[in-house]
């Protein structure tokens, strides 16, 4: 009775010191991140200051495209943690949700969704004429669910990119779920500059929900 007793303690001590392990890991890797993107975010800001670059303004149509877009899980056990933050090339802005975040060039080593937002490699950049920048990121309550809030997102409201001293402004309008089966079908306007930022959907394994943001 007495060792039935002295193994369950045994047990129950080291399952709780395996929790706090797995817990101070998590707190690490996020305030290491967190310092990692301010440091970026400062860094953005000094380079932007020196750099000027015109609008392009476009055209307003009524014409839908859909396009096909594959997005890529990264294995989390291929993170190279021995790499050095570098710049990154915009921030992402949400005011509703109080969201405000570095990513980096699609052609990065650091543009993972693991780490970060991330940019796909289908993505255009802002300051091109009917491009779409496509941004994914994680939801859910882990230390990069930097998609976590966007649920709270609904038609009309606004997002910014400060990408090269300019401040582009998106409008929701249009939110709608496709299976999460690696593909993502991607409906906007040929005709306008869009911004599309995609995650997987609240409180549902099967989806992924996209917005589509036309710039204002």
């Amino acid at each position: 009775m007495q060792n039935n007793l002295k193994m369950n303690i045994v047990a129950s001590v080291m399952l709780i010191i395996v929790g706090i392990g797995f817990l101070l890991n998590n707190f690490i890797n996020d305030e290491r991140d967190q310092v990692y993107s301010e440091i970026n975010m400062s860094i953005l800001k000094d380079k932007e200051e020196s750099e000027n670059v015109n609008i392009d303004f476009v055209d307003e149509e009524t014409d839908e495209e859909e396009t096909s877009t594959s997005i890529e899980e990264e294995n989390q056990t291929n993170i190279d943690n021995s790499q050095v933050y570098e710049y990154y090339i915009a921030t992402l802005e949400i005011p509703k949700i109080d969201f405000s975040r570095g990513f980096y060039d699609k052609s990065s080593s650091l543009n993972k969704l693991y780490t970060n937002i991330k940019m796909l490699n289908e993505s255009s950049y802002p300051d091109e004429d009917n491009g779409n920048v496509i941004i994914a990121g994680h939801s859910g309550n882990y230390f990069n669910s930097y998609f976590g809030n966007l649920w709270k997102l609904s038609i009309g409201d606004v997002a910014y990119i400060n990408y090269k001293n300019i401040k582009y402004e998106y409008k929701i309008v249009n939110i709608y779920t496709e299976a999460k089966d690696g593909d993502v079908l991607i409906k906007r306007n040929p005709n306008k500059s869009v911004l599309t930022l995609i995650t997987c959907t609240k409180d549902d394994e099967t989806t992924q929900t996209i917005y589509i943001l036309e710039r204002v």
